[in-house]
């Protein structure tokens, strides 16, 4: 495909509103523009349409965000998932990905199975969009994202983690209280995903880190279909996966 036809192409994908009703037409528009993109090697050495890709990326995860942010109960499907092989993968992948911007992410879980009912790719752009932030707002390397086990009080009859992303720095909270009254921002996307799983999100400030802690009931998933991870060489080989979207405000293109 030739340059002229690449720049139609966005421009049309770029027009295109914002909103949720045009989600398939925009979500498939963007996809055949960053395959386009990516498939000739010798594009990486055209700014202009590296810049066209970034901007994509960049769309591409504004409309993930919208979508989550106003995503209903019954559109989320559960799953029975090993929580702590998930983020395992994931914290590797996102490592891998910033370790060349000079950030590093270190992920620690007690050396048991925690297993719940969960949504997995929403929970995983939760984290991802921690990641994220944490990368973007604070000047720490290391990025540390640890999952604490908790014992059920009398006052509740399920078990719970507590999954935490910190790092050096400190926390910008008029930027979040910004980004919860903002439509499809990347915080009320992340309060939505926790609220789905009947789980509470908070960020707080601790001996000079910017700490975000979600709270999630490990409710009984005996009944529900098992899920398995992606791979952690499909999560880096693949461009548009679920990791590169969200990190692209960190990684760029």
């Amino acid at each position: 495909m030739n340059t002229t036809v690449l720049t139609d192409n966005f421009r049309a994908a770029m027009d295109l509103p914002l909103v949720l009703e045009n989600e398939a037409v925009l979500r498939g528009a963007l996809h055949e523009l960053m395959h386009d993109l990516l498939a000739d090697p010798c594009r990486k050495h055209d700014m202009k349409l590296q810049n066209m890709l970034l901007a994509c990326k960049l769309r591409l995860r504004a409309l993930q965000n919208l979508h989550a942010a106003q995503t209903q109960v019954e559109d989320v499907a559960m799953w029975r998932c090993d929580i702590r092989t998930m983020l395992e993968e994931l914290c590797a992948a996102a490592d891998l990905l910033l370790s060349p911007y000079g950030r590093a992410v270190r992920f620690e879980a007690p050396p048991v199975l925690v297993e719940a009912a969960c949504a997995p790719r929403e929970l995983a752009a939760l984290v991802l969009e921690l990641i994220c932030n944490a990368a973007r707002h604070t000047h720490g390397e290391e990025i540390a994202v640890t999952i604490h086990l908790k014992k059920p009080r009398r006052s509740r009859k399920e078990s719970a983690c507590v999954i935490t992303v910190e790092s050096d720095g400190c926390i910008a909270l008029a930027k979040l209280h910004a980004g919860v009254k903002q439509k499809g921002s990347g915080v009320s996307a992340a309060l939505r995903t926790a609220w789905l799983h009947h789980g509470a999100l908070l960020w707080l400030a601790r001996e000079g880190k910017a700490v975000a802690a979600l709270r999630l009931p490990l409710k009984k998933s005996g009944s529900l279909p098992p899920w398995e991870p992606p791979d952690l060489v499909e999560l880096l080989s693949d461009q548009c996966s679920q990791l590169y979207i969200a990190l692209t405000q960190v990684c760029g293109n």
